[in-house]
């Protein structure tokens, strides 16, 4: 009976991630593509309102799944939506379209030629007669002169070429599908006005940044904003072991004998709780506008080594469940485990192995909270020592391995505390007109300054770096764990704004680095080397390929816990 009920649950346990995982990628599949959509729209319709040819619009990377032309692109959907293109004709450099074709056939309607055969083989146009090419024009000039695109061609009998003229949308057959359109002079990316070509490669950064501000906008719309001036709560998390009796709807009037007023009062209360020391209470006393009278055991975090305490009631520090992926933080790969009990901690200097800072009694002696969470306040903490625990487990006595520390800095450029101390209580949402007009601009530009001061710490901090970035199985993580959650669409704005903002670094192969050319275009008047600009651009990518399959690589590993 025993163990047919440990395979139930292990069934039941493996079903339910294999769901959650499906959900994931559909989630992912969906937010990916919204914004590759956006972004490369933005590029699409610039080009287009400059008068310049696009080629194709395509969503996705990869093998082909379909396509359909429209017009003159061709829509494309390809099978990994990590990514997409607009190509437009002349952005990278095109060589002669017809170079090195010694032989055509001609679609010719009323003395106008609209398709050249390359691909002699294609079985559609095994009727045609085979030309032999001459001369050709098929870009013509700025003033784009009727009748001024033509190409030569001749039978093998014939002596004299034939001067035909080419219509300026004729299309180019390479494969048995494969067509292109010709892009004269005046469809030409390199031949359009600086602003137009600016603008062309600005506009997809900033229709992610446009995403963004309507997402949130329909976020505050249907979702409403926190209505801190008052004290009704909102939604109640379960937590295990909190005896967390309050209700959605409950009015708190006061926290531990202190009368609350508004949800500012509430949070002031409970961050001086989460300061330790005399401040610290196992638990919380909560009182409710219609008599409720509460005793709560309080979920305890330690932000700064990724701790979670035992919510049992007690003031003794024992390890608790930190979040879902207990196993991947950073005291769980140190060999932290719940309901081991800390007896004693230790701040080590990273560089010279010294202890700086110290909590320890004895081996029969566990900690209390109030003392853990007094220890992470201390100015030797905030610099981000390594941290050692010690521990008892079961009657044995050890000590984990150095647990590297997020210093105060870097906490706070993620609006993270070092410690909290959670009720499990969400403030109540309510419609607010006046937030609505001006909230999304903020929260768009706080997810810019957000990116901002973390690319600030890897340049800064030693202990943060490339490997800590996120790459596509990283964002897979996220997204699966805010449909979870209920943030998935919060998640696909802050998401569009890291991808405009991204994209506008001056780097090569990246919009930032083609803007950066073209700055350079106004400031100098004369256009930088065309050939030296795509080499740049070329090996740009290859180096930004070989970043994402090293983020790639840590993504994976961080999925692992290893």
């Amino acid at each position: 009976g025993d163990k047919m009920n440990i395979f139930l649950f292990n069934a039941s346990a493996f079903f339910s991630n294999l769901l959650w995982t499906v959900i994931g990628l559909i989630a992912f599949a969906f937010v990916m593509s919204v914004l590759v959509i956006v972004h490369e729209g933005g590029h699409f319709l610039a080009a287009k309102k400059a008068g310049i040819l696009c080629h194709e619009f395509s969503v996705g990377m990869g093998p082909l799944i379909c396509q359909k032309k429209k017009g003159e692109t061709l829509y494309s959907i390809r099978a990994f939506p990590i990514g997409g293109y607009v190509s437009m004709a002349g952005e990278e450099i095109e060589d002669n379209i017809l170079k090195g074709v010694e032989k055509v056939r001609l679609v010719i309607e009323k003395g106008r030629v609209n398709k050249i055969i390359v691909n002699l083989d294609n079985p559609k146009y095994q009727d045609l007669p085979i030309y032999n090419l001459g001369k050709y024009d098929l870009i013509g000039t700025k003033e784009a002169l009727p009748d001024e695109l033509f190409i030569e061609v001749k039978n093998d009998d014939e002596e004299q070429y034939n001067k035909l003229i080419v219509e300026r949308n004729c299309l180019v057959n390479f494969e048995k599908k494969a067509e292109i359109q010709i892009a004269p002079y005046d469809r030409n990316f390199v031949n359009k006005p600086l602003l137009n070509r600016f603008f062309s490669v600005f506009a997809g950064p900033f229709m992610n940044f446009v995403l963004a501000v309507v997402v949130f906008f329909a976020i505050g719309l249907f979702t409403g904003y926190a209505d801190t001036k008052h004290t009704v709560i909102g939604e109640v998390t379960y937590v295990e072991n909190s005896n967390n009796t309050l209700e959605k709807g409950d009015e708190i009037t006061s926290i531990n004998g202190i009368a609350t007023s508004s949800w500012d009062d509430i949070s002031l209360i409970m961050a001086q709780i989460a300061a330790g020391g005399s401040n610290y209470t196992s638990k919380v006393h909560v009182t409710t506008k219609d008599g409720k009278d509460i005793y709560i055991n309080p979920s305890v975090y330690v932000y700064t080594i990724e701790l979670a305490l035992l919510n049992d009631g007690t003031d003794d520090a024992i390890i608790g469940e930190y979040s879902a992926n207990n196993s991947k933080t950073k005291a769980a790969i140190a060999g932290l485990m719940k309901n081991d009990k800390i007896i004693g901690i230790f701040a080590k200097n990273p560089k010279t192995g010294e202890i700086i800072d110290e909590l320890k009694y004895d081996d029969d002696r566990v900690l209390t909270k109030s003392e853990l969470l007094a220890f992470f306040q201390r100015e030797t903490i905030e610099v981000g020592p390594d941290i050692l625990i010690r521990y008892n487990r079961g009657g044995n006595i050890s000590t984990s391995e150095p647990i590297e520390a997020y210093d105060k800095r870097t906490l706070n450029s993620q609006g993270i505390t070092s410690t909290k101390v959670q009720l499990g209580i969400t403030c109540r949402n309510k419609f607010n007109l006046v937030k609505l007009l001006y909230m999304p601009w903020v929260q768009t530009g706080q997810s810019i300054t957000s990116i901002v001061k973390t690319l600030g710490l890897i340049f800064s901090n030693s202990r943060i770096g490339v490997d800590d970035l996120s790459g596509p199985v990283g964002i897979f993580t996220i997204l699966k764990s805010a449909v979870q959650q209920g943030s998935l669409f919060t998640w696909m704005a802050v998401l569009s704004v890291n991808l405009g903002f991204v994209n506008l670094l001056p780097l090569p192969a990246l919009d930032g680095g083609r803007l950066a050319f073209l700055v350079y275009e106004a400031i100098t008047k004369k256009k930088p080397n065309a050939k030296v600009e795509n080499i740049i651009h070329t090996v740009g990518f290859v180096l930004l390929m070989g970043l994402m399959v090293f983020i790639c690589f840590n993504d994976v590993l961080r999925c692992i816990g290893r």
